[in-house]
């Protein structure tokens, strides 16, 4: 990200993505956002050191499974956060997916943690229920 936005628009930036990223992935928060703000003479794009305006990326990591239109939905609600934060006409996102047998928590796996698993099943198969209903 550019640097010079004020805490105030940061306080709003990351509230309105985790509200997102909790609206498709609805089970346990564990949301950590990380901020990186880099001076234009210290990123390249396209070959092009200093070059306006920045076009910064958004990375996330994410468990696998959720609806494509909850992704939509959530993509949309993360780039508009963005774009009136930093007022940037555009950027990247990029998911990367992972089954809970690739992430652990203090050394656990997800996938052994019966909780976890249960909740997650819960809101992938009231959002299949969901699909069913508005297609029929």
């Amino acid at each position: 990200m550019p640097k010079g936005i004020r805490i105030e628009e940061k306080n709003k930036l990351v509230k309105a993505i985790c509200a997102a990223l909790h609206e498709a992935y609805p089970y346990p928060d564990d949301v950590r956002i990380f901020l990186r703000e880099w001076r234009p003479d210290s990123v390249s794009q396209d070959g092009q050191l200093g070059s306006e305006p920045v076009r910064p990326v958004f990375m996330m990591h994410v468990p696998e499974g959720a609806n494509i239109d909850a992704k939509r939905k959530m993509l949309r609600k993360i780039n508009d956060a963005i774009v009136e934060a930093y007022h940037l006409p555009k950027f990247m996102i990029f998911m990367q997916e992972y089954p809970l047998d690739r992430v652990a928590l203090d050394g656990g796996l997800h996938s052994d943690n019966k909780a976890r698993v249960e909740a997650q099943k819960e809101v992938y198969r009231d959002e299949g229920a969901e699909q069913n209903e508005r297609a029929g």
